[in-house]
């Protein structure tokens, strides 16, 4: 972008939408007609995402709090002397107690959603609409393809990256495979 002649080289320096470093869409957009245009905020999803990560240099945490996550600093600490960790419920950290109990007669497990754990239902739900498990991964339980199934062909059992992608059958078949040809 060439300046007009009649502004000196470095003019741009000094004008507002270059100190605040505003992007060069939003600075034309304004115009100088005085007039505020609030509604031309024209920026791409990749300026919004850098607008709310941490202001922290190289870390890439959402913002919770004055321009930092959680681990620079944002958001509220908890309200024990001498404990500089984030709280989560009742002004508190989770080791001294902030965290919600399960709803569930006799478990003794921290919540997760909906006031349950994980194992009575309390995470994310399946994106099917017909179901009511916890989704695994992708939104999706593991009855919904949630989760990985084993690397044999026409196999659907559930399968881990601890064993190789394969179901425990297939890795206990395969170790022992590799056993016997040593």
């Amino acid at each position: 972008m060439e300046l007009p002649d009649t502004e000196p080289a470095d003019a741009h320096k000094f004008a507002l939408p270059f100190i605040l470093n505003v992007p060069e869409l939003l600075a034309e957009s304004s115009g100088s007609s005085g007039g505020t245009n609030k509604g031309a905020t024209a920026l791409s999803s990749e300026e919004k995402k850098r607008r709310r990560t941490c202001k922290r240099e190289g870390c890439r945490n959402y913002i919770v709090h004055k321009g930092l996550c959680c681990r620079h600093g944002g958001g509220k600490k908890c309200s024990r002397e001498g404990c500089s960790t984030s709280a989560k419920h009742r002004g508190l950290c989770w080791k001294h107690g902030g965290s919600v109990p399960c709803k569930e007669d006799g478990c003794d497990k921290k919540a997760k959603a909906r006031g349950l754990c994980w194992a009575h239902g309390g995470g994310t739900k399946c994106r099917d609409a017909e179901c009511s498990k916890v989704a695994v991964s992708n939104g999706f339980c593991w009855a919904h393809g949630g989760d990985k199934r084993c690397k044999v062909k026409n196999y659907i059992k559930p399968a881990y990256a601890r064993t190789l992608n394969l179901c425990e059958k297939h890795f206990v078949h395969l170790r022992h495979a590799n056993y016997y040809e040593l």
